[in-house]
């Protein structure tokens, strides 16, 4: 080829996003597993074994138990034990005082998945097998949601490994992706001279991922703030001949990653993988965690609840916690089915309404007024925790797909080998993130996010059929191919264009200000990254050239093994053009500044929509934000030049922000 294409070109790079989701693997369903300690008692070795009932999304029920997780994937992950009665129960996580479990390997071996974990489970000789409610639950920080259409297969020519991170990412500007660095740890020997006689690599850090782009959509709001609720009521509408699930008797748990349900069926609309699931519940959470809320019951979120508030302009500080999941994998159970989510459930549910909501002609579209027709209305707010998501970067020096189940001219090695390179950089947590405009500007947005390791296809070092195990996710031409799945990918039609300042609002101190010319709201969310001692018994797997074949190197052992949430902040600045003197009475007085429950005074309010046209509005895309419980600490009042206007760039803290938008996603 003469040296065409033998370099990697930023048009032939792919960046996706997705939530992270772990998995609950309950004996028999969809598999059991075997325990065996290894013969120096470093580890435990987990082999699955066939499930015994149909086959379902996550397990295999063939001639041997088949996880459909990507080779490797699960390393450096968490997961403990869990259930009533069972072989495991002396190991259960409510039994031994918490104790939690790390997989320092995954792998696939004569036709079985096989996992190795830390601390081994001291069986005393023999094999445990799992019985009765034995549970496995690997834990969702670190774990992308699962791709069923995963296939595994001992050459990596043939492995068609795939996740579910199918999101866009969003209209990036810039992007840095949080690469990994190394700890050098140098040691100077006496009698050995002055330069270093022994280094050593120690701790991996994956730090400093940057993402910015004008904003489109909420999605990056919602890992920023980190809680996400649904308008019950304005969320897409029923499917044809949809008939809700009501008289359930069952409870999901925070965190939880599944839903069981009795059947499939929502009257003659039948649930499938890629559909979502909205849980109806009215329940109601506060939205403010550092002082009582407000105690008047009627003004809470939605309005279109049997609440009393007027608009979402109005102060509230409670919500319903009505939530949607889109439907990863599907297990048949003895009773039923489970259905695997793709995102835990934040809030407890029981026995609340279920409902099932596609991306057919019943979803969200953008009609020709840029209106769009059955929308979906969210809340986004702060709470304890924020989610963590999950980052694939692919990159390739050639338009093509992954070798060989994607395509299958392009081997490793020949003259039109794309030189494929996937990563998957897991358990990312926003640390810091900037909201702002100006008059000449769209809404931007820039956050910085740490990760706590990296997953790599190492399909093309193996030392036979060399291929890409994993299939790299294209936005355009293997994911979003049509209207459908442009949805599910938070691309839709009609809804790809940013957010501009002219078809933006600012109220604040009480009044409408329209001599703002500029805002920037900044947050930081405390997030830590914490590396722990961990043992790593298990010998890495090298090639002939010494290179290590494990997805996950060394067990995952060198990694950050915690990143936390700690002490959440907000700032912000505005700039305008200063008209009378009451922000600077209201800094001399000292005053913190707080909404009252149904009224539209006090807050600080952004509201952004996008163009329409002729017979459009009531349905606009909208993203609203509501800015609360601040206090100025800020006005410079400056004397303005000859001829000039007076600018101030008021600078304030607040302690609350929440986020409304009106827009065609399901689910962030």
């Amino acid at each position: 080829m003469g040296g065409f294409a033998a370099h990697y070109k930023g048009d032939v790079s792919e960046v996706t996003m997705g939530h992270e989701t772990g998995l609950y693997i309950e004996h028999n369903e969809p598999l059991t597993w075997s325990a065996v300690d290894s013969s120096d008692l470093s580890h435990t070795i987990i082999t699955f074994a066939t499930q015994a009932g149909a086959a379902g999304s996550i397990g295999s029920n063939t001639a041997a138990g088949v996880l459909r997780v990507p080779i490797g994937m699960l390393i450096g992950t968490k997961m403990t034990f869990h259930g009533d009665i069972g072989n495991f129960s002396a190991h259960y996580y409510e039994a031994v005082s918490g104790k939690v479990f790390s997989i320092v390997d995954h792998t696939y071996e004569s036709g079985v998945t096989k996992i190795k974990i830390v601390p081994s489970l001291n069986i005393g000789g023999g094999t445990l097998t799992s019985d009765g409610t034995d549970v496995i639950c690997v834990h969702s920080l670190g774990m992308p949601t699962i791709g069923v259409t995963t296939a595994i297969n001992t050459s990596a020519a043939a492995s068609a490994e795939v996740s579910l991170i199918d999101q866009f990412i969003g209209l990036a500007s810039f992007m840095d992706l949080p690469d990994m660095t190394v700890d050098i740890h140098k040691y100077h020997v006496v009698g050995l001279g002055r330069q270093v006689a022994v280094q050593q690599t120690g701790k991996v850090h994956h730090m400093g991922g940057i993402v910015e782009m004008p904003l489109h959509s909420p999605r990056w709001l919602y890992y920023s703030l980190g809680r996400e609720v649904v308008d019950a009521y304005n969320c897409g509408a029923n499917p044809a001949g949809h008939s809700n699930k009501t008289g359930l008797t069952y409870t999901v748990a925070p965190g939880q990653t599944f839903i069981d349900l009795n059947n499939l069926a929502f009257g003659s609309a039948t649930a499938a993988v890629g559909d979502y699931i909205l849980i109806k519940d009215t329940t109601r959470t506060p939205t403010v965690t550092y002082k009582t809320p407000d105690i008047a019951t009627t003004d809470y979120w939605p309005p279109a609840s049997s609440s009393s508030l007027g608009s979402d302009a109005h102060h509230f500080e409670w919500t319903e916690t009505s939530e949607c999941r889109r439907i990863a994998a599907i297990e048949p159970l003895a009773s039923g089915h489970r259905l695997f989510v793709d995102d835990p459930w934040q809030f407890e549910h029981n026995g609340d309404d279920i409902l099932l909501r596609k991306y057919d002609t019943t979803g969200p579209t953008i009609a020709t007024t840029k209106d769009i027709t059955n929308p979906v209305r969210r809340l986004l707010f702060s709470s304890d925790t924020i989610p963590s998501f999950c980052m694939e970067h692919s990159i390739r020096n050639r338009d093509v797909g992954s070798y060989s189940t994607e395509q299958t001219s392009n081997a490793p090695g020949g003259a039109n080998d794309s030189k494929q390179l996937t990563r998957i950089f897991r358990g990312c947590k926003v640390v810091e993130w900037e909201l702002s405009s100006s008059v000449d500007a769209e809404l931007k947005y820039r956050c910085v996010f740490d990760a706590l390791s990296t997953y790599t296809d190492t399909g093309r070092l193996e030392s036979a059929n060399k291929g890409d195990r994993y299939i790299a996710h294209r936005m355009f031409q293997n994911t979003a191919t049509d209207d459908a799945s442009r949805k599910a990918s938070g691309i839709a039609n009609g809804s790809e264009k940013p957010f501009m300042f002219y078809n933006g609002s600012v109220e604040a101190f009480g009044a409408s200000l329209g001599f703002v010319s500029a805002f920037e709201l900044r947050g930081k969310t405390g997030v830590e990254l914490f590396h722990t001692i961990q043992s790593n018994p298990v010998a890495e797997t090298l090639d002939t050239n010494n290179l290590s074949t494990k997805q996950v190197p060394y067990g995952g052992t060198r990694n950050a093994s915690i990143i936390r949430e700690g002490r959440e902040e907000f700032e912000m600045e505005i700039d305008v053009i200063l008209t009378d003197a009451t922000l600077l009475h209201r800094l001399r007085s000292h005053l913190e500044t707080s909404g009252a429950a149904g009224a539209a005074g006090n807050l600080i309010h952004l509201h952004f929509t996008k163009p329409i046209v002729s017979g459009g509005g009531a349905t606009a895309q909208s993203l609203r934000i509501l800015i609360d419980d601040y206090v100025i600490t800020e006005v410079p009042v400056p004397v303005p030049d000859e001829m000039g206007l007076l600018h101030s760039k008021i600078r304030l803290e607040p302690r609350n922000v929440k986020v409304v938008s009106q827009d065609t996603l399901y689910h962030c």
